[in-house]
């Protein structure tokens, strides 16, 4: 079941990331119809915010309205979810390649200790703690850019980049090969190399999110 949401507001952010990473997951599979009386009740919140979540998630293309067939899970969600993971990709592997020449000392021991939490998360099974320091990771790499520019694109698709880490970290296989691709990225940063960076960064992101989207096909053509 789509996890109840009890935070405080405002909910309508909430209640898209709830939605949006049914879709990812596949529990909420294209085509599938969903109602705002639904969501109210499966999530129990108000209509408002679960109104104002419909209008988010249609205008990102995942949830398609109309007057007479209602509110359905888009046919585009798939490749909604591929072209907003290439353009993650590109801006955070700049962010990586800027970030390999300005870094500080002290930040990167702060990156380390960051990767090095995530693996003792790993091991422990806790997977919110583990969602966590891999946003604190990417968000680490980004704000050590300076670069105020880069960071606000990159952080108009933390509502995705949420999503996209629970669904990317559901088995010990996946959780360990993200922690890979972190040690390589961070290990190009530290030693300032800037092109190995961008690399390592944008193929982790590209590997993760076709793990996610063959999972959606998957759900799709095997309901």
């Amino acid at each position: 079941m789509l996890e109840k949401i009890d935070v405080p507001l405002p909910i309508s952010d909430q209640v898209a990331d709830t939605i949006r990473r049914g879709i990812i997951s596949g529990e909420l599979k294209v085509g599938q119809k969903i109602s705002v009386n639904g969501i109210c009740s499966m999530l129990n919140v108000s209509a408002t915010p679960v109104k104002e979540a419909f209008k988010i998630l249609q205008a990102e293309g995942l949830l398609i309205t109309k007057a007479r067939s209602g509110t359905t899970i888009s046919d585009f969600a798939r490749r909604s979810l591929e072209h907003t993971a290439l353009i993650r990709a590109a801006l955070e592997g700049s962010a990586a390649y800027i970030a390999a020449q300005t870094i500080s000392e002290n930040d990167l021991e702060k990156l380390e200790g960051v990767l090095i939490e995530g693996d003792k998360a790993i091991e422990r099974g806790d997977l919110d703690a583990l969602v966590a320091l891999n946003t604190q990771f990417h968000k680490g790499i980004r704000d050590a850019t300076k670069n105020s520019y880069l960071i606000l694109l990159i952080e108009r698709l933390v509502s995705f980049d949420y999503s996209f880490r629970r669904s990317a970290l559901q088995t010990l296989e996946e959780r360990r090969s993200g922690s890979r691709d972190h040690w390589a990225v961070f290990r190009h940063i530290r030693d300032r190399n800037p092109e190995e960076a961008e690399r390592a960064l944008k193929c982790h992101i590209r590997r993760s999110a076709s793990d996610v989207v063959s999972g959606i096909q998957e759900e799709t053509d095997n309901p």
